[in-house]
């Protein structure tokens, strides 16, 4: 076959292919910088960050020879006074301290940082660490290396110190910072920081809010709110443990089974109406039911238990 003549298709698709060209790069450079700015999870301490400073493969080769230990282990890989060997840590900066000055003149600051878990660590910034990062915000992710460790009478019993640019690097902004939404005794708004994906509360205010639901909610009173709701993965029903496998059961459940013949039952069913005035009872018809197919055939001799002495009662 020989080669089509394509003007045709060409003159007919010519008003599809009439775009502008320069509008078209511009969407994807957009796309681009979108994409740079979405969530990326840290893969050494699991924190969401955006806007990176540093890419992952970068952090990475930095972290490649030398150990990470997370901020809240760093109590529990303490040598004394210090750590043993090369490490580094990465947090969030949840307070910046105001600017102090030192006894020899030099200016210094106190931050704390923490992993968005409500508690924090006291870092210290000296010379150039704190020249360099004095301007940055609360929330954005630092990640330190081979910091001083220093003993005092804080809740974690020591701090950390930082006298290098060096010894501190900007990663980018956590997307789950925050801040409580509740409010103290004193009316004021809490400031504890904390993780947005899990909530606009600290813990002690999602405890609070959770016994308040539980007074001001009749279907709540008596519970809390770990049980108030059902398991709707869990098929509905009554569940319960066979008597078999219970070991402290009273004396009387090793008592001999007792049966009803269909006589008896049809006795019992005779005084019904002394127990309910409704005649259309399911119970009082499935029992109806029941003696009046099994005629008087005894109950025991289609059931498996095995035979046993007829009691008192059944003589009646």
């Amino acid at each position: 076959m020989g080669q089509g003549d394509m003007s045709v298709f060409r003159d007919a698709v010519q008003d599809c292919l009439d775009y502008d060209t320069e509008s078209a790069k511009k969407f994807l450079k957009s796309k681009q910088d979108k994409r740079s700015n979405d969530a990326e999870v840290e893969k050494f301490s699991g924190l969401r960050i955006r806007n990176l400073v540093v890419s992952p493969v970068e952090l990475s080769n930095r972290l490649s020879d030398i150990r990470f230990v997370r901020l809240p282990a760093l109590k529990n890989s303490l040598i004394g006074d210090t750590l043993s060997g090369c490490w580094a840590s990465i947090g969030v900066l949840t307070e910046k301290g105001e600017p102090r000055t030192s006894s020899t003149g030099k200016t210094f600051a106190i931050w704390k940082m923490g992993c968005l878990d409500e508690k924090t660590i006291s870092v210290f910034l000296f010379g150039d660490a704190y020249q360099k990062n004095r301007d940055e915000k609360a929330g954005t992710v630092f990640a330190l290396f081979n910091c001083s460790v220093r003993k005092d009478n804080s809740e974690n019993g020591f701090s950390l110190s930082i006298y290098s640019a060096m010894h501190i690097l900007k990663m980018g902004t956590s997307v789950d910072y925050g801040v409580c939404k509740g409010k103290r005794k004193d009316g004021m708004a809490c400031t504890l920081v904390i993780n947005k994906r899990k909530g606009i509360y600290c813990s002690y205010h999602k405890l609070k809010k959770s016994e308040q639901y539980s007074v001001t909610r009749t279907e709540l009173k008596g519970g809390n709110l770990r049980t108030a709701f059902i398991d709707r993965r869990k098929s509905q029903g009554i569940y319960v443990n066979p008597a078999g496998d219970r070991t402290n059961l009273p004396k009387s459940s090793t008592a001999p089974v007792k049966l009803l013949s269909v006589e008896g039952l049809r006795k019992a069913l005779s005084n019904a109406s002394k127990v309910t005035t409704n005649v259309h009872s399911q119970g009082i018809r499935f029992l109806t039911e029941v003696t009046g197919k099994t005629g008087s055939k005894p109950i025991k001799e289609a059931s498996n238990v095995p035979p046993q002495p007829t009691s008192k009662t059944d003589s009646r």
